[in-house]
């Protein structure tokens, strides 16, 4: 759907990153290998999880993205712990989970400010310290551990680096939501004047050239180093070139931009996060053409997105350390969203949900000692990360016992390996359990009494389109067993489904679960059904 000619000329002008294979990945010892850990802001798992047409476009144009996705483990079922940046950020970097406090709204990993080493001053519970980190980790292995371009971390003070050199991002709220580079703005960069119609004009632009910089300085250190990209997040603004990607009269709107069929309340927020931009009013929905134009931002910022991790990915194909081996073969790179994001499915805008538009994200592992182009449609969960690069790179998990995810490994040599049952995610005052057939959340008032059920089969409502909590009592009493009962319950239900005492190993054994009722009429409504009532 997207112009073909403008996809001829951006990958003609673009880095567009080709797999170079090496005979000197053979070679390369796991304790040799560099870690680069890609971090994309709001990045929803669109690129390759799913697929499908849902606003008009088959899919976003992501040449370099594509080309890693080829040389890598895909994690097409992968769950973040909580649809918050700081939060979801803060639980994959210490391989934590967040969890509610009794009686109360949050708890850890929830706040937007989320800190390691003080206290939070503006909510009650704050963060708590989990007792280490995966930068800390590193560094204790005698790696050099680099933050460069925008944000790992919500907060930069977050962790101690060797090395940190972080972009200003753009303003997240007071300015217009999005705007097509043309030319007519410019910002001087080191005694070079860019102007808003090239990349460098930007954060993300600017910070992939910081990244290229310290792959060089570095390239005869071992290290770990985090790129973090700011975009697609708010505010779209990005060259009008990745715009041109997308004609408009080729974006439409999702098939369900209606709330589901008996979803609770408590399930549908107010999407606050757009709500702080100009132009966009404090309640109700967005017109059909503002909400368009803001659906052709988002895809025009993947794209810029994809452009600048194409010139860091080229770089590290294109350097040699002082022995002749090339940095990309002794580069472990893991790409990954912080969460979900929606653009107007169920109503929605931004990520905070319990939907698996805000809770499914992307997931990518690159090992050069493991092949790629592999996809898993296992369940994984982002607190797995932590403990998968410990056993890559042999570093043997941290001394302290706090890591609570699954390290995939074995998953990435056999894909279709029977696996863990189910993950878990949160957001305020809901916990959702997912396992290889359902979605299950449940919703609490601040006292912990359950106010609400969501209840969705993935086998044929995949875009959980229609709540059938209500009537599947039976399978709801089973799931709501299996997600916990109260806070304390619910901290700890994931624990049912890993060896502990075999450092986390996945159980295989599906949970015995009843048969699901469907509705007698009007179900499921996917796109297909939809289109045939109308």
């Amino acid at each position: 759907m997207f112009n073909q000619n403008n996809y001829i000329k951006y990958l003609c002008a673009g880095l567009a990153v080709t797999g170079i294979s090496s005979a000197s990945e053979a070679t390369i010892q796991p304790s040799e290998k560099n870690i680069l850990m890609i971090s994309v802001d709001d990045l929803r798992p669109q690129i390759f999880a799913h697929g499908q047409n849902l606003h008009g476009i088959e899919k976003m144009v992501t040449p370099n993205l594509d080309a890693l996705l080829e040389d890598s483990v895909v994690f097409a079922e992968n769950y973040c712990q909580v649809p918050v940046c700081a939060a979801s950020r803060l639980s994959l970097m210490t391989g934590t989970r967040p969890y509610k406090e009794p009686g109360q709204r949050w708890g850890r990993h929830w706040t937007f400010n989320s800190r390691l080493d003080v206290a939070n001053g503006r909510e009650p519970a704050g963060i708590n310290h989990p007792g280490d980190t995966m930068v800390a980790h590193f560094r204790r292995h005698g790696y050099k551990t680099i933050s460069v371009g925008g944000k790992i971390y919500h907060d930069a003070r977050d962790d101690k680096w060797d090395d940190m050199l972080r972009v200003p991002n753009d303003p997240w709220r007071g300015v217009v939501p999005y705007e097509i580079g043309d030319g007519s703005k410019t910002i001087t960069r080191n005694s070079v004047e860019y102007d808003n119609s090239q990349d460098e004009y930007y954060p993300d632009g600017w910070g992939a050239v910081v990244t290229m910089e310290k792959i060089e300085s570095y390239r005869n250190d071992r290290w770990f180093m985090g790129f973090g990209v700011y975009k697609p997040h708010l505010p779209f603004w990005v060259p009008q070139k990745y715009w041109d990607l997308y004609p408009e009269e080729d974006i439409s709107l999702p098939y369900n931009n209606f709330p589901p069929v008996n979803a609770p309340p408590q399930s549908l927020g107010n999407w606050g996060e757009l709500r702080n931009y100009t132009g966009i009013p404090s309640s109700g929905p967005l017109d059909d053409a503002l909400a368009k134009t803001l659906i052709r931002g988002y895809y025009a910022s993947v794209s810029f997105v994809d452009a600048q991790i194409g010139k860091v990915i080229d770089k590290l194909k294109n350097t040699y350390d002082e022995d002749g081996v090339r940095l990309y073969d002794k580069t472990i790179i893991v790409l990954w969203g912080d969460h979900g994001w929606n653009l107007s499915e169920h109503t929605l805008w931004c990520k905070h949900a319990n939907y698996r538009t805000s809770l499914q994200a992307p997931l990518v592992i690159r090992d050069p000692s493991i092949p790629g182009g592999r996809k898993t449609r296992r369940l994984t969960e982002f607190v797995d990360v932590y403990p998968t690069l410990c056993e890559l790179t042999g570093t043997g998990l941290p001394d302290s016992d706090h890591l609570e995810g699954t390290s995939l490994v074995p998953l990435m040599h056999d894909p279709q390996r029977p696996w863990k049952q189910a993950v878990f995610s949160r957001f305020i005052l809901g916990d959702t359990i997912i396992t290889e057939h359902y979605s299950y959340s449940e919703f609490v008032d601040v006292d912990d009494v359950v106010v609400g059920r969501m209840l969705y089969d993935h086998t044929v409502d995949p875009d959980e389109n229609y709540n059938i909590a209500d009537i599947n009592p039976e399978l709801s009493r089973e799931l709501s067993a299996l997600l916990g009962s109260g806070p304390v319950g619910k901290r700890n239900a994931w624990r049912n489904f890993v060896d502990e005492d075999n450092a986390n190993a996945p159980i295989t054994t599906p949970p015995a679960l009843s048969a699901p009722v469907h509705p007698s009429s009007g179900y499921p409504l996917t796109r297909a059904n939809i289109g045939a009532q109308e």
